[in-house]
């Protein structure tokens, strides 16, 4: 019994810092789709070639924003923090949208490209930055 006790006590440590790794990694996944967008944005193909591949990125935007927010959340410290970096990945999903609408009606809007390019830059610094802080957190809480 007390054998069993023993090796719970210790793997649960292993299992926290895995549960916490799944986090990060998630995370990292909705950060390089954010990449892919700011790539297709950029890129200088055609309007046909951007429009299927921004449908194809809004498409998944329903499950990014999922990973997203179930696993900013649980990094997050700050909630007014965590709640703005939410409220800017919506926007930029909401600004993709409305860009490839524009390149469907053959009007490209240079604004709506800048600004996602610029505020995709920051959400992925930011996710970055997070990920970063959690990893050292949780270094700091395994040394001690």
């Amino acid at each position: 019994m007390m054998y069993r006790l023993l090796v719970i006590f210790l793997l649960f440590p292993l299992f926290c810092d895995a549960q916490f790794s799944k986090n990060i990694d998630s995370l990292f996944i909705v950060k390089d789709y954010l990449m892919d967008i700011s790539n297709t944005v950029r890129s200088k193909e055609n309007n046909e070639t951007k429009i299927d591949k921004l449908g194809k990125l809004i498409r998944s935007a329903k499950f990014q924003k999922g990973i997203f927010n179930r696993h900013i959340a649980k990094i997050g410290q700050e909630d007014e923090e965590t709640d703005r970096l939410i409220a800017m990945f919506n926007l930029s999903m909401q600004s993709m949208v409305l860009y490839r609408s524009d390149l469907l009606s053959n009007f490209e809007n240079k604004a709506e490209a800048d600004y996602l390019n610029e505020k995709l830059a920051i959400l992925m610094y930011k996710i970055y930055f997070y990920c970063d802080y959690a990893k050292r957190l949780q270094l700091e809480k395994q040394k001690k």
